[in-house]
């Protein structure tokens, strides 16, 4: 196995040809004055098993980089081709929501299905997407890790997800942390007055860890944090696998009292405080 480590994510890449004693590939990227890319594997590629680690925090960058890389290495011979794209973009659209939108990634599934032979994420927005893939569709779960990172810092703790969708990545914390877990449910007493509190629990005196997927523009947890305290909460750490944090995100949760915040590697940002290159490695080793 080699692994070919994409722009974006090199540091990660290294790891996990630490973690699976692979050898790692040497690769030369840049873009041209008009934005074209180029990129270039200076490794010898016939007959192995190619890896490319390549998160799309980049977006649309990033995916031109991994088709790049993909076709570079079919005409080197290469044995198979995974592509490990921690965060999968366009994952959100997953749905026709109006009239004369495309399912973004239902088309995107249609390019890598052509490209490579199997494609590994972790923590998908939804689940359901694999039904888009012609290939193997595997996906990792960074959950247990965050609840363990952020576990050391909570003496009484109670998790929560911002809604009930995500109910089941705080079941996932809970059982890391041997807690209680609840969904947090909103209320409008008024036009202009909503309340935001757990569906059945109390977080007085409690050390509440918030899981999501992704946290983006930060707007609605920075408000959840702010009434968790009110209620009583002794501290709150809000926690997500793809810490997106758009423009302001990160002050609105310190302002609005997160104790931290806390993501993982797939979206790599200053708060991505947990690695997946274990992960990524237990599911290239058939773990």
């Amino acid at each position: 196995m080699i692994i070919i480590p994409g722009p974006t994510s090199q540091n990660l890449a290294k790891e996990v040809a630490k973690l699976t004693n692979s050898e790692l590939a040497r690769v030369e990227s840049k873009q041209f004055p008009d934005g074209e890319i180029y990129v270039r594997v200076h490794s010898e590629l016939k007959g192995k098993d190619a890896v490319i680690i390549q998160t799309q925090n980049t977006q649309n960058n990033a995916i031109v980089e991994a088709i790049l890389m993909c076709e570079a290495l079919r005409e080197e011979g290469v044995k198979s081709i995974t592509l490990v794209a921690p965060y999968l973009a366009y994952a959100r659209q997953d749905k026709k929501f109006n009239a004369g939108e495309p399912i973004s990634i239902k088309a995107l599934a249609k390019v890598y299905s052509s490209i490579c032979d199997r494609i590994i994420t972790i923590n998908p927005h939804e689940t359901h997407i694999e039904e888009f893939f012609d290939i193997p569709f595997i996906y990792g779960d960074a959950i247990p890790k965050l609840a363990e990172h952020a576990g050391v810092k909570l003496v009484k703790p109670l998790v929560l997800s911002p809604d009930k969708g995500a109910v089941a990545l705080a079941k996932r914390a809970a059982e890391e942390l041997n807690c209680e877990c609840d969904y947090l449910e909103k209320t409008r007493i008024s036009p202009t007055e909503i309340k935001i509190a757990p569906k059945n629990l109390d977080v007085s005196g409690k050390d509440v860890l918030i899981v999501d997927d992704i946290i983006s523009t930060g707007g609605t947890m920075a408000t959840a944090i702010s009434m968790l305290i009110e209620q009583g909460a002794r501290t709150v750490i809000a926690a997500c696998v793809h810490p997106v944090l758009i423009g302001d995100a990160i002050n609105k949760l310190h302002v609005g009292g997160a104790s931290e915040i806390v993501g993982t590697n797939t979206y790599p940002s200053e708060v991505s405080k947990v690695c997946v290159s274990t992960i990524i490695a237990d599911i290239l080793n058939g773990e």
